[in-house]
């Protein structure tokens, strides 16, 4: 009996017009309405175990027919992506369009099959699935696939055959005959067996070569792993394998099966907590009254969301919220809190927007309003005016709500709670008062949520609870805050100075502050910030003495040029003037850039280039991360005050507090001072001497 055929097809006769993503190879029919092709497949009995050894790293047997959904390249792929995937899973439609890119990228290497793997609380995806099957069994799958995910919300049996319609199904009378019936029913159940066979547990998932890969990938992504695999294939060409056999190759040497892959557990709460951060493994009862809320006020589990309308990590989550409303239905809440950031200049008018769209009963319409305009950025005070109009709301009362101290104060409530309970970041969430930090997988959410509602069930039953007053009750017991770290350590670093640039009282500075710093951080920004304030504050100017550290972070690829002209720049006497220049702008990081710079700093531009492009420089920037890292530096800003580690640009306010206690003796006299008052609380009281008493007489 032949093992399962492969779809490395060698092409003979196809036609081979196929660099658009939008074409696709058409099946052979079963009957013979499809333009039938000719050619020939390499199955994994057709090529020997020669190079077995040279199958390498977790690789399987996804193995797959002719008359499959595939498209790219025609003859040869060297990499076959395989993808399971549910027309009703958000996630999924995003890994379409990333696949569409990279098929179309790379039409000659690159083959894409699709497999069918309707999640059980998907209701629409399995006849989605079966619809898209019936569609392609008549030419037209592709087609039907892109536009059953375009309106996966909309798959019933009248939404589908009106797809078909509109793509042109040739028979439409055998597609609904093919669609009532089921004809297909059995070919998705066998994809989903076979995915289930090599661990395929939730979607997307896909594999790549016989490689496990999960989730929507970015088109970057996908490159990097096609141009890893692409390697490995031409590693078997190189090898002897002919072009059209790689597929086979790989799968012939691959595993025959895969165990289900353990769900990723809470990192966070196998960490623990950190300071001033929530402990992932206790509850917070955060407080959600008179909160924009979406959900039933009896749902067992609670999220709280802490969020920013111009974060692009909430906007991230968002499908994941999205699965999870349709996967739990009326047994989660989501309860949505302000947490506009100080980096996001329309954070805060986008969240007045959302609460005053509130307040006429729309807040959740301009929320997604909001989130799609921040995407092309465009959210301004037009903008906020339109989606009140496009949401149908009194927009007299819109403005003036929008810009009253009312919303004002809940967006500050929002921002002191979230102190409180330690959310600094976004978004930040407590699932029945347990803290997820940022945009986290479905897999994630799905073991906190499983475990709260056994908790919740537990709970209600054993205290007799109704389930609209579950949250009040159970959180009578949780954490109410979350205790806030030290400003700085308490631990004193040497830091050599010799060589940095520095600025203010060099000579006998009472308080010496050095920062490691990044040209294209956003937060180093506010740092710089910080460190122009203290020097206009009349307390300190005359006190500080201010070094420079670069530090540039490896995801700021524009960085090291920008840290290589300050230091250019330094050897001619201007570099906190460059310092300025690249804070001020930082889309001007092209070689060009840097000789305006230069030259509108006066600087001497051909030595200034020299300096730029030096051995010298770069090991300077070298040795100065090296400072940074042997003083434990890993994000930037990190302010060093007298040697004591203060991370983070912190507002003026409480940087102060840190100065105070350098200038009044430091942690050091605190603490004695501590010690001594404790000491004197301790002793005994002394009597009170009493006078002698005088003899009567």
């Amino acid at each position: 009996m032949k093992r399962p055929i492969i779809g490395s097809f060698i092409a003979v006769g196809l036609v081979l017009g196929l660099a658009s993503s939008s074409a696709c190879i058409e099946p052979p029919p079963k009957t013979g309405a499809a333009q039938a092709t000719s050619g020939a497949t390499v199955t994994m009995d057709q090529v020997d175990d020669s190079l077995n050894a040279k199958i390498t790293g977790d690789r399987y047997q996804i193995s797959y027919e002719p008359a499959d959904m595939w498209k790219g390249a025609p003859n040869g792929a060297l990499v076959t992506i395989v993808e399971y995937s549910d027309f009703q899973c958000p996630y999924c439609v995003r890994l379409t369009d990333s696949l569409k890119a990279v098929a179309d990228e790379y039409p000659d290497d690159v083959r894409v099959v699709f497999k069918h793997f309707p999640l059980p609380m998907h209701k629409q995806a399995k006849p989605a699935s079966e619809a898209v099957l019936a569609a392609h069994a008549q030419g037209k799958g592709w087609e039907m696939h892109d536009l059953v995910f375009q309106n996966n919300r909309k798959l019933s049996n009248e939404d589908l055959i009106r797809y078909a319609e509109q793509v042109g199904v040739p028979d439409i009378a055998r597609f609904k005959s093919e669609l009532e019936s089921g004809t297909y029913g059995a070919k998705v159940d066998a994809d989903m067996k076979q995915g289930q066979q090599f661990g395929v547990g939730s979607t997307p998932s896909f594999f790549i070569n016989g490689r496990p890969e999960r989730g929507a990938k970015s088109v970057e992504q996908l490159k990097q792993l096609i141009e890893e695999e692409k390697q490995f294939a031409q590693s078997l060409i190189d090898a002897g394998s002919k072009r059209e056999e790689v597929y086979a190759r790989i799968l012939k040497g691959a595993k025959g099966k895969r165990d289900m892959p353990e769900r990723p557990q809470n990192k966070q709460a196998q960490q623990g907590a950190r300071p001033g951060k929530p402990d992932p493994s206790k509850s917070y009862a955060v407080p959600v009254e008179d909160r924009p809320a979406k959900g039933s006020e009896e749902a067992l589990v609670t999220i709280i969301e802490y969020s920013d309308f111009e974060c692009p990590y909430c906007r991230k989550v968002l499908p994941t919220l999205k699965q999870i409303e349709e996967t739990y239905g009326d047994k989660v809440r989501v309860v949505f809190r302000q947490q506009p950031l100080p980096m996001h200049k329309q954070a805060v008018p986008a969240a007045a927007a959302a609460l005053a769209a509130h307040k006429q009963g729309k807040f959740w319409e301009m929320h997604d309003l909001l989130f799609a305009k921040a995407e092309s950025r465009g959210l301004n005070d037009e903008a906020y005016v339109e989606m009140a109009k496009q949401l149908g709301l009194d927009v007299d009362k819109f403005n003036a709500d929008r810009n009253s101290s009312e919303i004002a104060q809940l967006i500050e409530g929002d921002q002191k709670i979230a102190a409180q309970f330690g959310a600094g970041g976004t978004p930040a969430f407590f699932v029945n008062g347990r803290f997820l930090s940022g945009a986290q997988a479905y897999e994630t959410f799905q073991a906190v949520i499983d475990e709260e509602l056994k908790k919740a069930e537990a709970f209600m039953a054993a205290n007799k609870v109704a389930p609209k007053d579950l949250y009040a009750e159970m959180s009578k017991n949780w954490e109410t805050k979350v205790e806030p770290p030290p400003l700085a350590d308490e631990t004193r670093r040497e830091i050599p100075l010799d060589g940095l640039p520095g600025k203010g009282n060099l000579k006998d500075p009472k308080i010496t502050l050095v920062e490691c710093s990044d040209f294209d951080c956003p937060y180093c920004v506010r740092g710089a910030q910080l460190v122009d304030q203290i020097f206009a504050s009349e307390k300190y100017k005359d006190q500080v003495a201010f070094y420079f550290v670069n530090f540039p972070l490896p995801m700021h690829k524009n960085a090291e040029g920008a840290h290589r002209a300050a230091i250019a720049a330094g050897n001619q006497g201007k570099f906190f003037e460059m310092h300025d220049l690249l804070f001020a702008d930082k889309n001007k990081r092209s070689e060009s850039d840097y000789k305006d710079m230069a030259a509108q700093l006066g600087l001497d531009v051909d030595k200034f280039m020299t300096d730029w492009n030096s051995e010298a420089t770069k090991q300077k920037l070298a040795d100065d991360k090296a400072l940074c890292q042997k003083n434990g530096v890993s994000g930037t800003p990190n302010f060093f005050v007298n040697g004591r580690s203060m991370r983070g640009a912190l507002p003026f306010n409480m940087a102060e507090q840190v100065f105070d206690e350098e200038l009044a003796g430091g942690f050091e006299a605190r603490k004695k001072a501590e010690g001594d008052k404790g000491k004197d609380d301790k002793k005994p009281a002394k009597a009170e001497k009493k006078p002698a008493d005088k003899d009567a007489g």
